[in-house]
């Protein structure tokens, strides 16, 4: 027999390889022909045992066929025996008794040979594979930029406001669509009234049309028909504002409203007034300070307005005009105003 550690021969009934001292004892052969297996655990059963060596379950006659063998079947594949030639008889349990091996098919195939067309599969991927990878990376790449452009619906992704603000309440009447500096676009601005389309349109016509003098001139004559607004609406305030019906206090707290939104665009007129020389440099000062003085007097009346729509008392609804110094009729801001309006007006150079 061969060691099956190192393949080298060893003599019959060795229990030891004599070159690679493998232990032989688990390996000792039995004939197929002699094995008996325990019906009860499945262990080997030496021929002449009456009992299992492993469990002790007694192996009778019922767990042997007529031949000695075991009945039970394990599927394993049958070995042929050695052939006797010339009439000699063979002993199985030999050291000489050989057996064919079964033939054992690998798993893993052959090498192919270099012009196999299954290597040529293996190395390149087959044109109908590549077209269709292409068109899926093609679908995916023009789903994608659909996606992020969405051409049906181009607004999709802006985020600033799309509806234009109202700002009436802020001292600007009409509405603003955008601002300065935001797109680099100027603001545009819808008026809302005939009355505020005209303070607005000023501003326009003054570079244009007028000299610089000119719109100088017309924006103090407008700062002194404010000044006699809000001296009527402060008149109002402590009659109808404090005694007067509803719809009178409505009516007076509307009239203050827009004054006071025309003074604030009058205020920016004066300050966008195109004097690139600085001939009228201190002219401009000096209405723009008096414009502030009305925007302040003009804060305290609206105030004042907006208390007496809620019918509280007299003395809560005249307390804002008290903390500008509000007294028979006249204020601080207004004295300002009238101390300095008459020595202000200005002059062409």
């Amino acid at each position: 027999m061969r060691c099956p550690n190192c393949g080298a021969e060893v003599p019959a009934g060795a229990v030891a390889c004599p070159s690679c001292h493998y232990d032989l004892g688990l390996t000792q052969r039995i004939p197929v022909t002699k094995v008996a297996w325990c019906p009860t655990c499945g262990a080997l059963v030496p021929p002449d045992a009456h009992s299992c060596p492993k469990c002790g379950a007694p192996v009778g006659v019922t767990a042997r066929s007529k031949s000695g063998q075991a009945v039970r079947d394990l599927g394993i594949p049958t070995i042929e025996g050695p052939v006797a030639t010339d009439g000699e008889d063979v002993d199985e349990g030999g050291a000489d008794a050989t057996r064919a091996m079964p033939r054992i098919e690998s798993a893993i195939p052959s090498e192919p040979g270099p012009e196999s067309a299954t290597v040529r599969h293996d190395r390149m991927p087959r044109t109908r594979v590549l077209m269709v990878a292409a068109g899926a990376a093609l679908v995916l790449a023009g789903g994608m930029a659909l996606w992020i452009t969405h051409p049906w619906n181009p607004n999709l992704y802006i985020t600033h406001a799309q509806t234009d603000a109202d700002t009436s309440m802020a001292g600007y009447p009409g509405y603003i669509s955008a601002l300065t500096g935001q797109d680099g676009s100027s603001a545009t601005t819808t008026d809302s009234s005939s009355d505020s389309s005209d303070s607005s349109s000023d501003s326009s016509s003054d570079t244009g049309t007028k000299s610089v003098y000119q719109s100088i001139s017309d924006d103090y004559d407008k700062l002194g028909t404010y000044a006699d607004q809000l001296d009527q609406s402060v008149a109002d305030l402590t009659t109808t504002g404090v005694s007067g019906t509803e719809s009178e206090r409505e009516s007076g707290k509307a009239t203050a409203d827009q004054t006071a939104i025309e003074l604030s665009n009058l205020i920016d007129d004066i300050a966008s007034l195109d004097d690139s020389d600085g001939t009228y440099a201190d002219d401009i000062s000096n209405m723009t300070t008096l414009g502030n003085w009305l925007r302040n007097r003009s804060d305290a009346i609206c105030e004042a307005w907006k208390l007496s729509v809620t019918k509280t008392t007299e003395k809560k609804i005249l307390a804002p005009l008290e903390k500008i110094g509000y007294s028979s009729g006249t204020d601080s801001y207004k004295t300002l105003f009238d101390e300095n309006y008459d020595a202000w007006k200005p002059t062409e150079q």
